[in-house]
């Protein structure tokens, strides 16, 4: 029963090409994930999705989602979220459109993402990211790391797989802790990236078209590329926390 009033919503949906949760329930729209220690709580009409305390050798994971591999709905649509992330944890966080392959050749996320890591890795703060192509929204600190990944990745993406658009962060005092409305507008030739009706980032969509799913999630892992890695994909590289982080959501709309 429950399958088939999922099928019948998303069926809707596509064919209105519009959607809209303000979360007062758990909708059967979504694909609710979970792995390890994490999970969702609904309080007030705000989704609260949580992750943690979680050990560094396992993958803990919140999510929800609207798609799976060769079942993508969306191309071309915009996607609006009243959000806030609380915890300052080790991991990632992010919300926009996915399509759904971690596969280093095809892999098209279109969102904005949270990273923080112990180790050395370049990539620490908020970013809006097309592709491989990122743009620093808020940095947690500015190591040699992210300055030597910006340069390599301008004399070739390849080195360090990413394209870093610029090493000035766009919104440096944004606090993440407080509610912002993000919107991800992706066009057949750009995308654009707003926080509170104000832009800050344009990025070039060089794909042909594709379909992609809705994705947020909170977890406790960044990514990183292998050299000659065989199956040829984004690894995740997990981290420990010692207490509990929190992504809410207040509502999502996609239009």
């Amino acid at each position: 029963m429950e399958a088939l009033k999922k099928e019948h919503i998303r069926k809707k949906v596509i064919e209105e090409g519009t959607f809209y949760d303000d979360f007062k329930e758990k909708s059967p729209y979504w694909d609710w994930r979970v792995d390890n220690y994490a999970g969702f709580e609904l309080r007030n009409g705000v989704l609260r999705m949580f992750m943690g305390p979680t050990e560094a050798l396992y993958y803990s994971n919140a999510e929800i989602s609207d798609g799976f591999f060769d079942d993508l709905p969306w191309s071309f649509k915009t996607l609006e979220v009243k959000a806030r992330l609380e915890g300052d944890h080790y991991g990632s966080a992010g919300w926009g459109f996915w399509n759904h392959s971690m596969i280093l050749d095809y892999c098209m996320p279109i969102w904005f993402i949270y990273l923080r890591s112990r180790g050395p890795y370049p990539l620490q703060g908020l970013f809006a990211q097309v592709g491989v192509k990122v743009q620093p929204i808020t940095l947690f600190e500015k190591p040699r790391a992210f300055t030597l990944a910006y340069v390599l990745s301008k004399v070739s993406p390849k080195l360090v797989g990413i394209d870093i658009l610029s090493t000035k962060p766009k919104m440096q005092n944004l606090k993440l802790k407080e509610w912002h409305v993000y919107k991800v507008e992706w066009r057949e030739n750009r995308v654009k990236f707003y926080i509170d009706q104000v832009e800050v980032a344009e990025i070039p969509y060089e794909r042909c078209a594709s379909k992609a799913r809705t994705d947020v999630w909170i977890d406790n892992a960044v990514f990183e590329i292998r050299r000659k890695d065989p199956g040829r994909v984004f690894r995740h590289v997990t981290q420990e926390n010692r207490k509990r982080s929190y992504l809410d959501l207040d509502y999502l709309r996609i239009y």
